[in-house]
């Protein structure tokens, strides 16, 4: 998924921010990957393009680019966090579990639970996080078709 680097340079100028050579490798990572990348994969990844590169930078950059919606945090089964760019201003994941493939997808019907967790915590609610899990559709079909050869 690319990222819109003019928009990103635009969020970041607007928190007194700049679009620097380690912050574009850092997106240049992730929007490359064909699924969500821990923070050590993008330093990986990202030293290929930006050598000099820290992992501290990778991990502030990181927290940065997430705080102006512009990545999305993924959890997965067992481990850590990874990040994937985020397609809308508001959206929600699904993670597969066969080949980890992360899709994002809009339908929010958060309100009333949100209202519960309200009254019953006492908390005032500010935002959610809603990530699902399952088996996507080409793994789905591949399971198929080994099943069925």
């Amino acid at each position: 998924m690319s990222l819109d680097t003019a928009q990103v340079s635009a969020e970041l100028s607007a928190r007194g921010l700049r679009l620097t050579r380690q912050r574009r490798a850092v997106l240049d990572a992730i929007a490359a990957a064909p699924c969500s990348l821990s923070p050590l994969q993008v330093y990986d990844a990202a030293r290929e393009q930006c050598p000099e590169l820290g992992l501290t930078t990778v991990y502030r950059t990181l927290e940065v680019l997430d705080e102006i919606g512009v990545l999305r945090r993924v959890h997965g089964h067992g481990h850590c966090e990874s990040f994937v760019p985020a397609a809308t201003a508001h959206g929600h994941t699904v993670v597969c579990d066969a080949c980890g493939r992360v899709t994002e997808f809009t339908a929010c019907d958060m309100d009333a639970v949100a209202e519960a967790a309200a009254r019953e915590t006492g908390y005032r609610i500010t935002d959610h996080f809603l990530q699902l899990s399952g088996i996507c559709s080409r793994c789905a079909h591949s399971a198929g078709e080994r099943s069925a050869g």
